[in-house]
C-alpha cells in the first residue's frame, strides 16, 4: 500500500466513458505505485475510444483489434470494460468507425467460450441487435440497388461492419444460449432470412447468415417457428436450389440444407418428405466434389506467390524471418476462399448426415459412448452370450434409409475417410496461407469417419452392400489405422476408431471375421490409447477389442491374438481411473469371454475370473462415491456392476 496521507477526500469527479482519465490514472501511479506497461497501454486504449475525433477512434478500434491477438492483452483489456466501451461505437454515427468496431469485437469474439460469455455479460448483444434492426435493412436495400445499376465498390465499408457482425452474432451464438434467447426475443431470425434473400448483394453476408441461422434453429421452436411462414419458406427453398457457379454457393445451399433439417418436425407429413429429399440431394451434390482436386490447383499459385513458414523461408532465402509478408494477388486469395468453401460445405454435410443416422434427442457423441453390448440379456441363473447382441441397432425412417442408399452415401463418406496426398499435405504445410487448407483436408476426414460409424451402426448390412462390403470396409480402415506415420490428433484417432469399433461391431452381429487382423493391428490400436488421455478413444478401442474377442472366442487357432485381447481389456479393467471405461471394458469382456472353447481356454489362462473378483468390491465402492457425477455413463456402470457379479457366478458355474 502507498504512504498514509493526511487530505481532504473529495467524491470523485463524474467520469462521462465510466472509465479513470489519464491525469487520474498519472496521480494513482505516484501514489500508489505504477503497474505493467500493459495495464497502462490499457487506460489508454479505453480512453481513446471515447475521443471527439472520429480518426482517432476508428484508429483505436484498429489497435485493438491487433492488440487482442494475444491472450493475456485480451483480458486485461476485457477486465477493465473493453466491451463496454467499444460495443457502442458499433452505433456510432461514422460508417468508419462502425466498421473498425465491429472487426475488433469479432476477432475478440474467436477467443472462445469464456470471452464470449464475458462479452455478452458486458451486454455486446445491445448494440449488436440496435445495429442489425437499424441498419441490416438499409445498407442491403441501398446495396441492392447499385447491384442492378451492374457497380460495385471494391471495399463496401458498409458491407463489412455487415459481415463482421453477423460474423459476431454467429460466434456468441455458438458458445452462448444467452444470445440465443437474446435472438429470439428480438426476431433477428427475420433479420438473417433477409440477408440470405440478398445473397446477390453479398454471398459472404448470405453463407455467414445462413451458418448463422443453422446454429440458431438448432433445439430451437422459437426460431424455427419464425423459419416456417410461408415467407421465410420461400426464401430457404431459393437459397437451397441457388446452385450458382461457384464454391460458395454450395455453401451457402448446404447451411441451409442443415437450417431444412432443423426445421423438419415443424413441416407436415409431405412436406417432411420433400424437405428431406431436397436436403439429402444437396448434401450428396456437395460430397461429389474432390476437395482435393481443387486444392491441388491452388498450390502452384501457393508456390509462386504465397508465404513461406519461417523454416522454409530460412533455409531458401538469406533474409532475415522478420521479413514484410507477401501480398497475395486478388485471384490467389479468391482460390484459396473457394477451396475453404468446398471444405466447409463438406464438413457441414457430413454433420448432417450423422445427425440424420443418430436416434432423436441424442448427440453424436451420446452415440459414441454408447455400450458395446446390451446387458439386459443376461439373466440370474443362467447366462448364454452367444445370442447377446453386441450393438443396439438405431431406428431410422424408411425415408432416410432409402435417400442414404439412393444417392449413395455410404460409399460418398467412404471415399472422404481416405488419407490426403503426402505430397499435397507438404505443400499446404509449407505456405502460411496453406494451414488451413491442411487443418480442412483433415477435418473433412475426421468429419467422414465420425459419419461413417453413425451410418453403418444405423443401415442394415444388405443396404450397405452385404458381408462382402463390410470386409472391404474393415480393410480400408485398418489401412489408415496401421499407416506410417501413425495417424496423430485427438480427433482424428477418435473418429478413426470409432468408425473401426461400428464396423467390427456389425461383423461380431454377422458373424463375420475380418481378413488379415493381427497381433499387430491391437499393438497398434493399442499405442494410440498409451498416447492419449481420451476416454472417448479408450471406450472406442474396448469396443474393437470385445468385437474381436467375440468372433475368435469359437476358432480354433486364435489363442494369441485372443490372450493379447484378453490381457489387454483385464488391464484396462483393474487399471483405468475412469468408471466409464472400466465398465465399457468389462462389457467387452463379458462378450468375448461368455462362451466358446477358445475363450475357455484363454480364460483359464490369463486366470480371468480371479481378477474379476477383485474388481467387484472396488467397482461397487468408487460406483457409490461417484454416482452424482456419472451423468448419462451410470446405467452403463451400474449394468456392468450387476452383469459382472453374474459373469462369475456363471463362469464359476460353468467349470464345475
Amino acid at each position: 500500500m502507498g504512504k498514509a496521507k493526511k487530505k481532504k477526500f473529495r467524491p470523485p469527479k463524474q467520469r462521462p466513458t465510466g472509465l479513470p482519465s489519464v491525469k487520474e490514472t498519472t496521480e494513482n501511479d505516484e501514489n500508489f505505485g505504477a503497474p505493467n506497461a500493459v495495464d497502462n497501454q490499457t487506460v489508454v486504449l479505453l480512453e481513446r475510444l471515447q475521443s471527439t475525433s472520429a480518426d482517432e477512434r476508428e484508429c483505436t478500434c484498429t489497435t485493438i483489434a491487433n492488440v487482442i491477438e494475444d491472450k493475456k492483452s485480451l483480458m486485461t483489456l476485457q477486465m477493465n470494460g473493453l466491451v463496454r466501451s467499444m460495443a457502442p461505437l458499433l452505433l456510432d454515427d461514422s460508417p468508419s468507425v462502425r466498421e473498425a468496431a465491429a472487426g475488433a469485437l469479432r476477432n475478440m469474439s474467436i477467443h472462445g467460450q469464456e470471452v464470449c460469455e464475458k462479452m455478452i455479460e458486458d451486454d455486446v448483444m445491445t448494440p449488436v441487435v440496435d445495429f442489425l434492426q437499424k441498419h441490416a435493412g438499409n445498407i442491403l436495400t441501398s446495396q441492392h440497388e447499385n447491384v442492378k445499376k451492374d457497380w460495385k465498390e471494391k471495399h463496401n465499408p458498409q458491407l463489412n461492419t455487415l459481415l463482421q457482425i453477423v460474423h459476431l452474432l454467429l460466434n456468441l451464438c455458438e458458445t452462448n444460449n444467452t444470445a440465443v434467447n437474446i435472438i429470439n426475443k428480438h426476431s433477428v431470425v427475420s433479420l438473417l432470412l433477409d440477408c440470405i434473400r440478398s445473397h446477390q448483394v453479398s454471398l459472404d453476408i448470405a453463407v455467414t447468415s445462413a451458418q448463422c441461422l443453422q446454429t440458431v434453429t438448432e433445439d430451437n421452436k422459437e426460431a424455427v417457428q419464425l423459419c416456417s411462414t410461408a415467407e421465410s419458406k420461400a426464401v430457404l427453398e431459393v437459397a437451397l436450389l441457388n446452385h450458382g457457379n461457384c464454391m460458395q454457393h454450395k455453401l451457402l445451399q448446404v447451411h441451409t440444407a442443415g437450417t431444412l433439417y432443423n426445421m423438419k418436425d415443424s413441416l407436415s407429413a409431405s412436406s417432411q418428405n420433400q424437405t428431406l429429399d431436397a436436403v439429402v440431394k444437396v448434401v450428396s451434390d456437395v460430397l461429389s466434389v474432390d476437395s482435393s482436386e481443387t486444392i491441388k490447383g491452388v498450390i502452384p499459385q501457393l508456390q509462386n506467390q504465397g508465404n513461406l513458414e519461417d523454416g522454409d523461408r530460412m533455409a531458401n532465402t538469406e533474409g532475415s524471418s522478420g521479413e514484410q509478408l507477401k501480398q497475395l494477388s486478388t485471384t490467389l486469395e479468391e482460390n484459396i476462399k473457394e477451396s475453404m468453401a468446398i471444405l466447409t460445405a463438406q464438413q457441414v454435410a457430413l454433420e448432417i448426415i450423422s445427425n440424420m443416422c443418430c436416434p432423436e434427442d441424442d448427440s453424436l457423441e451420446e452415440l459414441e459412448s454408447s455400450s458395446s453390448s446390451s446387458s439386459d440379456d443376461l439373466v440370474e441363473d443362467r447366462m448364454s452370450f452367444e445370442d447377446s447382441p453386441l450393438m443396439s441397432p438405431l431406428c431410422l425412417s424408411a425415408e432416410v434409409h432409402g435417400l442414404l442408399i439412393r444417392h449413395n452415401l455410404p460409399t460418398k463418406v467412404l471415399e472422404k475417410t481416405s488419407y490426403p496426398e503426402k505430397s499435397l499435405l507438404q505443400s499446404l504445410l509449407r505456405h502460411k496461407e496453406g494451414k488451413p487448407l491442411f487443418r480442412g483436408l483433415l477435418r473433412v476426414q475426421s468429419r467422414s469417419l465420425f459419419c461413417l460409424h453413425n451410418i453403418i451402426s444405423a443401415v442394415d448390412v444388405d443396404s450397405l452392400g452385404g458381408t462382402e462390403a463390410l470386409t472391404l470396409v474393415c480393410g480400408t480402415l485398418m489401412a489408415l489405422v496401421m499407416r506410417d506415420p501413425p495417424p496423430k490428433g485427438e480427433e482424428l484417432i477418435e473418429s478413426l476408431t470409432s468408425a473401426v469399433r461400428s464396423v467390427l461391431q456389425k461383423m461380431a452381429q454377422e458373424k463375420v471375421s475380418p481378413k488379415d487382423l493381427s497381433e499387430s493391428h491391437l499393438v497398434r490400436l493399442n499405442s494410440f490409447v498409451q498416447s492419449s488421455t481420451s476416454d472417448s478413444i479408450k471406450v472406442n478401442t474396448v469396443g474393437i477389442l470385445g468385437s474381436v474377442g467375440n468372433l475368435l472366442a469359437t476358432q480354433q487357432g486364435s489363442e494369441q491374438v485372443l490372450l493379447a485381447v484378453g490381457e489387454r481389456l483385464v488391464e484396462v479393467a483393474t487399471k483405468d481411473p475412469s468408471l466409464w471405461v472400466v465398465a465399457e471394458a468389462l462389457d467387452a469382456i463379458f462378450d468375448t469371454f461368455g462362451d466358446g472353447q477358445m475363450a475357455d481356454v484363454v480364460a483359464e489362462r490369463i486366470e480371468l475370473v480371479p481378477k474379476l473378483k477383485t474388481i467387484a468390491p472396488k467397482l461397487k465402492s468408487k460406483l457409490r462415491q461417484s454416482k452424482t457425477t456419472l451423468g448419462q455413463h451410470l446405467p452403463i456402470v451400474m449394468n456392468a456392476r450387476t452383469n459382472l457379479l453374474r459373469f462369475i457366478k456363471y463362469k464359476e458355474e460353468q467349470s464345475t
